[in-house]
């Protein structure tokens, strides 16, 4: 957290220096991306991928010709399917839901998403600009489902179980293509990951992870 706070400082600083470029604009995203779920704890492996959306609105401030703060909010689908070597329990309404060793469950989890970070820009190159992003995601669970067919359960709330706040990093290569004015198409590939646990279980210390192919609309 002292890091974080520390690099939000020195964003700060440079936003008062380089005033002078100060320049608004905002994209629309629809993001199409591959999600799972990983852990660094034997209690659990990692059992496969689930597609997800991620959409949201961004507002970058430029402090520089090429240089921007990035803001953002939106709704950020992530999970994957776990195997557990242990028993595990989800707590659903006051229900226990039991996963047995062996057995796999599917995760399915919405959160609000406050992407935070820096945007890199090249020089217009035609009607073509590239661009590197790349920054914080602290993210606000909205909704949690588990499901397994080994348990026989099915989309079942679990919410209670999956920690409100998880922090997770991206980074991100994309093209900004000019149709006109202010207006462009946005197109490029994001690799997210987590920093923190999203589940309450201490032993497994599960993390999100997703691969996006990041579609917009400048304006």
């Amino acid at each position: 957290m002292k890091r974080i706070l520390l690099i939000l400082c020195i964003l700060a600083s440079f936003l008062s220096l380089n005033a002078q470029y100060t320049r608004l604009s905002f994209n629309v995203e629809v993001d199409p991306q591959f999600a799972w779920l990983s852990s660094d704890d034997e209690l659990v492996e990692p059992d496969g991928s689930i597609f997800h959306m991620h959409a949201g609105l961004n507002m970058d401030y430029f402090f520089g010709e090429n240089y921007a703060f990035v803001l953002g909010l939106g709704i950020n689908n992530l999970g994957g399917n776990l195997r557990y070597a242990d028993s595990t329990e989800f707590s659903s309404k006051g229900e226990i839901l039991l996963v047995e060793p062996g057995q796999s469950a599917k995760l399915n989890l919405q959160y609000i998403d406050i992407p935070i970070g820096l945007k890199l820009k090249t020089e217009q190159l035609g009607y073509a600009t590239l661009f590197l992003q790349l920054g914080f995601n602290p993210m606000i669970s909205l909704n949690a489902k588990v499901s397994s067919e080994d348990a026989d359960f099915q989309k079942e709330d679990i919410k209670e179980s999956i920690n409100i706040f998880c922090l997770g990093y991206h980074v991100g290569l994309g093209v900004e293509y000019t149709l006109g004015g202010n207006t462009a198409l946005i197109g490029g590939l994001r690799w997210s990951s987590g920093l923190t646990d999203v589940t309450d279980n201490d032993r497994a210390n599960v993390k999100p992870n997703a691969i996006s192919i990041h579609l917009g609309i400048l304006f």
